[in-house]
């Protein structure tokens, strides 16, 4: 069974994910592209990867059957980011595309990401039509050789176009002043050495950590979470950095480490950009994040009375607010954040440079602008922990459990008893003092989600294990 997730469809390469079943899903993409197409647009799509392995030949797979369904086809050169190919899609009026990538995946496994013309993860009602529609109709394909002889396929470098669009976004004037020692992990991904790329005119000395050359095993895991940032951590103290950046393996997260080596969580991460906007840059608009996001973004929306909307988990969700409204800001807790003015995608680079903007702003180190958000708007400590599953959870165990009075008898300390219960995905249940646990199945792995917030790590190492133990009732009952 094909089935898309949260962004796309993820498999395990040379199982499920695999050159047959790659075309397949293509020609399914083609299908709901010829019949729905774009009349403002091209008859042309953009295909691009990141540094996967073989994920250039995937590319091309992708490249040959889009091709064969009569669409003119822009290859990249080279892997390139996720938010670089959704930004072109948008710049060169391209009819959608594909980014061969399972972003935040073990690099055992690969994925494809459709991109409609708005140049943003794809609708779930797309994702089902293409699903209905795979292997019922013959694959049609141009061999690579023959399309790039016809014109059919073009290959196209699409850097020069991301880099000005970042230097435009952010004040360029304000990073480009700055004597900040920044290290930078791309985590073997398709950021590789674009940040160092696009700051090389500035006082910015960038200090990369991994690179794609570099060997590594299959299973590595380009999550820019803490305990994946080790390297990062430690070049921070050794170099004494100013910040540490990281980046997926598509380059549309980003993961944050202070001067001391620390891991700032997402959670925060996307409080310090959204304080950023609304302060330092005095922007105002609609915030959009999810159900799994911090209680910051509560404060600091009420203070700064901007409305403030919670959605599902995944960014699509996110994105089809951005592309409806005049969206300020969106954000979720696995460090994707999008940006008005943007297409309705995750940046990681970008989210980068505008961490990097706030300092240079202020005039302030990361330490003393964490230390006076915490001191203005709360200090909550985040943690999510996964609860690997033999096969998915049946669908209707969580609901189930969250309509049970087992639910309402969860503490989180002495007198601090659940104030009320969500099913927005997955159960989240509040307690009295807000600090909350949330269970939920992942979109793309067989895991159990399970994340937690609270006031002190104490509460929140209480909550996370009970959400194991609650964990381990649903999937075995």
């Amino acid at each position: 069974m094909i089935k898309f997730g949260t962004d796309g469809w993820r498999a395990l390469v040379a199982e499920e994910f695999t050159l047959p079943n790659v075309r397949a899903v293509t020609q399914g993409v083609s299908e709901y592209l010829l019949e729905h197409p774009d009349k403002a647009r091209k008859n042309s799509v953009l295909v691009g990867y990141d540094t996967r392995p073989l994920g250039d030949r995937f590319a091309e797979a992708v490249a040959e059957v889009f091709a064969g369904n009569g669409f003119q086809v822009l290859l990249t050169e080279t892997p390139m980011p996720t938010p670089a190919v959704s930004f072109a899609i948008r710049e060169l009026k391209q009819q959608g595309g594909i980014v061969v990538t399972a972003s935040h995946n073990p690099f055992t496994y690969n994925g494809l990401k459709f991109k409609p013309s708005y140049a943003g993860p794809a609708e779930p009602e797309m994702t089902q039509w293409i699903e209905g529609r795979l292997f019922k109709n013959p694959i049609k394909q141009v061999k690579l050789e023959e399309g790039l002889h016809s014109g059919k396929i073009r290959w196209i470098d699409l850097k020069p176009r991301y880099l000005k669009f970042l230097k435009s976004y952010v004040e360029w004037p304000v990073i480009r002043k700055a004597r900040f020692k920044v290290a930078y992990d791309s985590m073997h991904g398709a950021g590789q050495e674009l940040l160092k790329e696009v700051t090389a005119d500035t006082r910015l000395k960038i200090l990369p950590v991994r690179l794609a050359g570099e060997r590594f095993r299959s299973s590595h895991r380009p999550e820019p979470v803490g305990e994946h940032l080790k390297s990062l951590s430690a070049l921070v103290k050794k170099q004494k950095c100013h910040l540490g950046l990281a980046n997926d393996g598509d380059a549309d997260r980003l993961g944050l480490v202070g001067p001391d080596g620390q891991f700032v969580s997402a959670q925060e991460t996307m409080a310090l950009l959204l304080w950023h906007l609304l302060e330092d840059r005095g922007w105002r608009g609609q915030v959009v994040s999810t159900v799994s996001s911090t209680n910051l973004l509560d404060k600091m929306t009420a203070h700064y009375k901007v409305p403030f909307t919670r959605t599902p988990v995944g960014f699509k969700h996110i994105a089809r607010l951005m592309r409806e409204s005049q969206i300020l800001f969106g954000g979720e807790e696995s460090g994707g954040f999008g940006f008005r003015g943007c297409v309705p995608e995750r940046d990681g680079l970008l989210a980068g440079l505008l961490v990097m903007e706030m300092m240079a702003m202020r005039r302030s180190s990361l330490t003393k602008i964490l230390q006076e958000m915490r001191a203005r708007f709360g200090h909550w400590f985040f943690e999510r922990s996964d609860l690997e599953l033999e096969k998915p959870l049946p669908p209707g165990k969580l609901s189930e459990w969250a309509g049970s009075s087992a639910s309402r008898a969860v503490e989180a300390g002495s007198g601090n008893g659940v104030k009320e219960v969500l099913t927005v995905d997955g159960v989240k249940v509040i307690f009295k003092d807000s600090s909350w646990l949330l269970l939920r199945a992942s979109g793309t792995e067989p895991l159990l989600r399970v994340y937690a917030e609270g006031r002190n790590k104490a509460v929140l190492h209480a909550l996370l294990k009970a959400g194991q133990g609650i964990g381990r009732q649903v999937t075995q009952s």
